[in-house]
């Protein structure tokens, strides 16, 4: 991801739709689909600024694994010099131990080598563990904001599932979200190639889309906040994302 945008996530993340909308979904996901393990040990992979992990430290201790010393600074200053963090590149860097679940929320799109990645998360995971992930959904999606976060793919049911599985991990459970306002965001993606927007060395983020606290920002979070009733219990067919629970597959 371009540099610049880890202190804009870092100065946004805690007020703008998106970021807060993604949360109120991940945490009924979260809710719905972890076993009930006491003292329960979470690795947050790709925690960037630390926008996540207030959430996750209601579900267990937590730990924090970022490959961009960038973000990871943000992320310190935000949590404090004490907070578990580690930094480096999946699957080198993944801290020694068992966790009880791995998290990794809009990560995998960014790593080249994906199934590689999934090996060291399936190789840090209790044989109950839980692998919780969001990716950005679609290839037909792939627009200026992909380039810019410096995406790789974007991902279907079917394509992520053969990534899991080539790591020795089964999908339990996915849907898409962000379903409410995908017909209005495939609508600007889509109409982008046929008019393109900026020049190419004005490739713009859709972190600035409905940025700030005011009326806009406050409508779309809780048009995308309203999914939270829905998502974990039902699997939506489309959606500008995708949320999925896994497995390591047992070994015979």
């Amino acid at each position: 991801m371009e540099a610049h945008l880890y202190e804009e996530m870092a100065r946004i993340e805690d007020h703008h739709w998106w970021f807060r909308g993604r949360r109120n979904v991940i945490e009924v996901v979260l809710r719905q689909h972890l076993p009930p393990t006491p003292d329960r040990r979470i690795l947050d992979v790709g925690c960037g600024t630390g926008g996540n992990i207030p959430l996750l430290q209601r579900f267990g201790q937590v730990e924090g694994l970022e490959a961009s010393p960038d973000a990871l600074a943000l992320c310190r200053a935000r949590l404090g010099p004490d907070f578990p963090l580690h930094q480096g590149h999946l699957p080198e860097a993944v801290p020694p131990g068992r966790y009880d679940v791995v998290t990794a929320f809009d990560v995998l799109e960014h790593i080249p080598d994906v199934v590689g990645a999934l090996r060291g998360i399936r190789s840090v995971l209790g044989p109950e563990g839980r692998l919780v992930l969001t990716v950005p959904a679609h290839a037909f999606m792939w627009s200026q904001h992909d380039v810019v976060h410096h995406h790789q793919r974007r991902y279907s049911v079917e394509l992520l599932t053969e990534h899991l599985s080539a790591a020795g991990l089964r999908l339990r459970w996915s849907s898409y979200f962000n379903s409410i306002l995908f017909p209005a965001i495939a609508a600007v993606r889509l109409l982008e190639r046929v008019v393109p927007m900026q020049r190419k060395n004005q490739l713009r983020s859709d972190i600035n889309l409905g940025r700030g606290s005011g009326l806009a920002n406050q409508v779309l979070e809780a048009v995308f906040s309203s999914e939270r009733h829905v998502v974990p219990r039902v699997s939506l067919p489309f959606g500008v994302s995708l949320v999925a629970v896994a497995s390591p597959e047992q070994e015979s």
